[in-house]
């Protein structure tokens, strides 16, 4: 079992309001769409979400596709401003659901998943319609070019997490083979348990992903992991957690 074994209730919304009032980041409301210098790409690590909303019983936790096992899914893609700060809901231009299927529900799926609900589920949209308004609004991008830059700039999965899954490793090899020291940030959940995967992409002239860099020290604050990581299995995998 863990230290702590809180369950706490919240919603994917609630969930990233809090992890922005834990972190030192400011958001800048209402920015004019393109003015930022970056992008943080986050990924999640689904298990340990699951774990800390076992009580939902939510769909994906309890029937999780292995591909969430074996690395992190996407969390969002988003504007960031050097400082540490970023814009947030640019525009009142409203989220089309019909994007997703443009784009394939199996990629989706398999590489952006919303673990709380099923596909066509009555609020299963929740999940991007919340990352659109408050991030994809901000990029200068039409919809279905920012969605598709997120799904397309998925970094290759190292095998770390796979091999260790259910295991420890220690923070420094999971760094680097996420591509280094600045490179990736890791944030975990009590300090121990891998929760998130932060990584960081130039901005296009065209506003649009390009490449990874390295992140700046205004991001890099946002780790907050020990020497030592816990790669959580799903608490439907086994009683490992219960």
């Amino acid at each position: 079992g863990r230290p702590e074994d809180v369950v706490f209730k919240m919603d994917w919304k609630t969930a990233h309001s809090n992890i922005a009032l834990i972190s030192s980041r400011k958001a800048r409301v209402k920015a004019r769409s393109e003015d930022f210098d970056f992008y943080v790409f986050s990924m999640s690590y689904q298990p340990e979400f699951c774990y800390r909303h076992r009580s939902h019983n939510y769909e994906g936790c309890e029937h999780p596709r292995d591909a969430w096992r074996d690395s992190p899914t996407i969390h969002g893609l988003w504007p960031q401003y050097s400082n540490g700060t970023w814009p947030a809901s640019c525009s009142d231009e409203l989220f089309d659901e019909t994007v997703l299927y443009g784009l394939g529900v199996e990629r989706f799926e398999h590489l952006w998943p919303n673990v709380e609900k099923s596909w066509g589920e009555p609020g299963f949209e929740n999940f991007w319609e919340h990352e659109w308004t408050k991030h994809g609004t901000c990029s200068g991008l039409e919809q279905e070019k920012y969605f598709k830059t997120a799904l397309d700039h998925v970094p290759n999965p190292p095998t770390i997490v796979r091999e260790n899954y259910g295991g420890h490793v220690p923070k420094s090899d999971l760094i680097a083979a996420y591509g280094g020291l600045h490179m990736a940030i890791i944030v975990c959940e009590s300090k121990n348990f891998l929760s998130e995967i932060r990584i960081c992409l130039s901005k296009n002239a065209d506003a649009s992903a390009g490449e990874r860099i390295e992140c700046p020290e205004s991001l890099l604050v946002e780790e907050n992991c020990g020497d030592e990581i816990t790669i959580p299995k799903f608490y439907s995998d086994d009683s490992v957690w219960a």
